[in-house]
């Protein structure tokens, strides 16, 4: 009697239909990659107005730090990256997407001036946006 129940539960085992752990793992792998590769398209980018807020939050630190702690501040602007370095404040900001700085260096005193009036460029996909630096107070705005 036990063999027999066996040799039954044998059978119908063997005719149950159904997903295999690797043919599950397999579909979940290709549902992975497709999300994956539609995410990027859906991921926000940052608007050029969001950017040039931060830029200019950036300098504004650069300069007050120039002048709280009276010590030199250097700023530098490379293609895609904006850095300030001094003894107490060191910041980086890396462009994203389509932008682009033009290279320029230059420095706060102790009194948060600057020694050269200078326009640096940013430029974005449809538009280029000038950062004006004025001599002597180191204010600058954006065009």
């Amino acid at each position: 009697m036990v063999k027999k129940y066996q040799l039954k539960m044998a059978k119908l085992m063997l005719n149950k239909k159904g997903f295999t752990m690797i043919e599950m793992v397999f579909v979940l792998f290709i549902i992975i990659i497709l999300s994956s590769l539609t995410m990027s398209f859906h991921l926000p980018s940052k608007k050029d107005q969001t950017i040039i807020q931060e830029i200019s939050y950036i300098l504004n630190q650069a300069k007050l730090n120039a002048m709280v702690y009276k010590e030199t501040t250097t700023v530098s602007f490379t293609s895609k990256m904006l850095s300030v370095s001094s003894p107490h404040y060191n910041q980086d900001y890396s462009l994203t997407d389509h932008r682009v700085f033009e290279k320029y260096q230059m420095t706060y005193n102790e009194s948060g001036n600057i020694k050269t009036a200078k326009t640096v460029q940013l430029h974005c996909q449809n538009k280029t946006y000038a950062f004006v630096f004025q001599v002597g107070n180191g204010c600058f705005y954006v065009q």
